[in-house]
């Protein structure tokens, strides 16, 4: 695994190919796209020994990006055949704690409620993502998809459970654990109490109620006195 401003060497190997390296051309397939395109932060190392075949050819990246995560290929091209060699680069940032969000769908009609926990700011292989109900651990169903299009959409994990209506309306405690090198991170859905909004908004008029009562006692014992 690749980090984020890491410097990546590649190699490509011609040990029995007479060939020189500036000969090599270097090659990547997008992740996402599946897509053949050019890395424009890969660095060629082309210098050869004058009069020596070439046997290892290699390709710097430098300040890696998630943009570069992709597989590398370089082909090499000898006796009319091209050879071809990949090496996988997959970029993730471990400086940073994953970033975890939880959406809930509670008007869906039925006997469960969906709920999506997203896992932002590392790779899907970094993370292992579950739930805890109460205590009690789910492991849902986990997969990974791209923010967008674009060639700088990023991959993050989605985790999606179903949870019982009666948990649900009993308001139960849902929280979605994310293991993330060695570590458990965690965020708690927190839903809203109508009833004891309804509870305290009763209780303030009550008060408010009260003090009024009060105060049109004490006026009235004043008018009197006087």
């Amino acid at each position: 695994m690749v980090k984020a401003g890491d410097t990546v060497t590649l190699k490509c190997h011609l040990s029995e190919l007479m060939i020189y390296c500036f000969s090599v051309s270097w090659t990547k397939v997008d992740p996402r796209t599946g897509t053949q395109c050019l890395s424009t932060n890969l660095k060629v190392d082309n210098i050869s020994d004058e009069g020596n075949w070439d046997k290892q050819c290699s390709a710097t990246i430098t300040n890696a990006k998630v943009s570069d995560s992709g597989m590398y290929y370089c082909l090499a091209v000898h006796s009319q055949m091209v050879h071809t060699g990949n090496e996988r680069v997959r970029e993730g940032n471990s400086a940073e704690a994953p970033t975890i969000q939880i959406v809930s769908s509670p008007e869906v009609d039925g006997f469960f409620i969906p709920l999506l926990c997203l896992v932002l700011e590392v790779v899907p292989s970094q993370v292992r993502v579950f739930w805890l109900i109460d205590g009690r651990e789910e492991s849902g169903l986990t997969d990974s998809t791209w923010t967008n299009n674009s060639d700088s959409a990023t991959e993050f994990t989605r985790n999606q459970i179903l949870v019982q209506a009666e948990e649900w309306d009993r308001r139960a405690e849902f929280t979605c654990v994310v293991e993330f090198e060695g570590q458990n991170i965690t965020k708690t859905l927190l839903q809203r109490n109508d009833s004891n909004a309804m509870c305290t908004m009763l209780m303030y008029g009550t008060s408010a109620a009260a003090l009024l009562t009060i105060i049109v006692a004490v006026t009235i014992a004043v008018c009197l006195h006087r």
